[in-house]
C-alpha cells in the first residue's frame, strides 16, 4: 500500500502562497486606509481644538495669495482671524455665532452664519465615514513642510465626479501643513502650504483680540439675520432632479437683483470635500451658455425657459454639467 504524500503538490503550494499573499495585501490595504482616515480625523480635531497661528500661501487659478491665520480655542469657544496679506485687503473673523468679512477698500462689513466655510481655503474634514464611500484614503509616506516633520495622506476619488487631494499633517500634533488638489487628469490644480506655524500659549491667544478698525463709513450687511438683502435657507420651487453620488444640498439663498421683480437664487451643494454653487437668474447677454473653466474651477450654463442655470465649482466638467442640467422648476 502506497503511503500518502503529506506535502502539497507544487501547483497547490503556489496557489496557497498566492492566496496568503493576497490576504496579507488586503489586510495591509485595509490597515493603511484605516490609518489614513485616523490621521485625517486627528487633523480635523487639531484644526478645531488647538490654538495656533501661522502664515500660508494659497496657489490657485495661476495666482499666488499669502494669508495669515490665528485660531484660538478656549473657555470662550472657538475664534479665528484670517487676513489676506497681498492683493485686495480683507479679513475674515469667525466665532461661535458669526462669520464677519471686512473689505476696507469697498468699506463693507458682511456678517453671516459662522458655519459658512466657503471663504476659507483650508479644508477641515467633518464626516469621514461619509467621505469614505466616494474617496479612497491611503498613507503616502512622510515629508517635511515649514521645517516640521509631516505625515502624508492621499485621497483619491472613487468616481469621475470629484477631484483628489494630498494632505501633509504635523507628525506630532496633526495640524495641516500643506494640501494639494489634483484635477481629473491628475494635474496639480490648487495648493496650500504653510510657511510657518506654531501653537499658542494662553498669553499669545490675546493676539486674536486685535480687530480691524471699523468706523461709521462702513456699510453693514447681515446676511443670516435678513436685515439687508440676503435671505438664507429659503423655500423655492427650483428643484434638482439629480445629484452625483455623495453630494447633498447644503443651503439655499435668495438675493434681489437690480430688477426688483426677480431674485438671484443660489444653491450650495457639497460632498464634504468638494462643493458646487448653482445660480439661477433671468437670462441676459452676459449669461454663460455651455462650458467654461479657469484652473481647477469648472462652470456650465444651461437654459430653462427665460432663466439661466449656472453650476460652478472645483469639480470635473461633467459634474457641473450634469448638475446644471438637472435643475427644474416645479409649481
Amino acid at each position: 500500500m502506497r503511503s500518502s504524500n503529506v506535502f502539497p503538490a507544487p501547483t497547490l503550494l503556489r496557489s496557497i502562497t498566492l492566496m496568503a499573499l493576497l490576504a496579507i495585501a488586503g489586510t495591509a490595504k485595509a490597515g493603511t486606509e484605516h490609518e489614513a482616515m485616523q490621521w485625517l480625523q486627528n487633523m480635523s480635531q487639531a484644526m478645531q481644538q488647538l490654538s495656533y497661528r501661522g502664515r500660508f500661501v494659497f496657489a490657485h487659478n495661476k495666482q499666488l495669495e499669502s494669508m495669515s491665520i490665528v485660531h484660538v480655542n478656549d473657555d470662550q469657544g472657538r475664534r479665528e482671524r484670517l487676513v489676506s496679506l497681498n492683493g485686495e485687503a480683507r479679513e475674515i473673523l469667525r466665532d461661535n455665532n458669526n462669520l464677519t468679512c471686512v473689505w476696507p477698500s469697498s468699506r463693507q462689513v458682511v456678517v453671516d452664519q459662522s458655519n459658512q466655510t466657503q471663504l476659507s481655503p483650508i479644508w477641515i474634514p467633518e464626516d469621514l465615514t461619509r467621505l469614505n464611500k466616494y474617496y479612497q484614503f491611503s498613507m503616502a509616506g512622510k515629508g517635511r513642510v515649514a521645517d516640521h516633520p509631516a505625515v502624508i495622506v492621499m485621497i483619491k476619488p472613487r468616481d469621475g465626479y470629484r477631484y483628489g487631494m494630498k494632505v501633509w499633517m504635523h507628525e506630532d500634533h496633526s495640524l495641516m501643513l500643506q494640501s494639494a488638489l489634483f484635477d481629473d487628469q491628475g494635474q496639480l490644480a490648487e495648493q496650500i502650504m504653510f510657511t510657518n506655524l506654531e501653537l499658542l500659549n494662553e498669553d499669545q491667544q490675546q493676539a486674536l483680540t486685535v480687530i480691524p478698525q471699523i468706523d461709521n463709513s462702513y456699510a453693514l450687511i447681515r446676511s443670516h439675520a435678513g436685515e439687508q438683502d440676503v435671505i438664507t435657507d429659503v423655500e423655492s420651487n427650483w428643484r434638482l432632479q439629480f445629484l452625483p453620488g455623495g453630494f447633498w444640498l447644503d443651503s439655499k439663498l435668495s438675493k434681489p437683483m437690480n430688477d426688483a421683480d426677480h431674485n438671484l437664487q443660489q444653491m450650495v451643494l457639497t460632498d464634504g470635500l468638494a462643493s458646487v454653487s448653482v445660480f439661477i437668474e433671468p437670462t441676459s447677454q452676459q449669461s454663460l451658455q455651455g462650458a467654461s473653466s479657469m484652473g481647477a474651477v469648472n462652470a456650465f450654463g444651461a437654459r430653462f425657459n427665460e432663466y439661466t442655470i449656472t453650476a460652478i465649482g472645483e469639480v470635473p466638467a461633467t459634474t457641473v454639467k450634469q448638475i446644471a442640467e438637472a435643475v427644474t422648476y416645479q409649481n
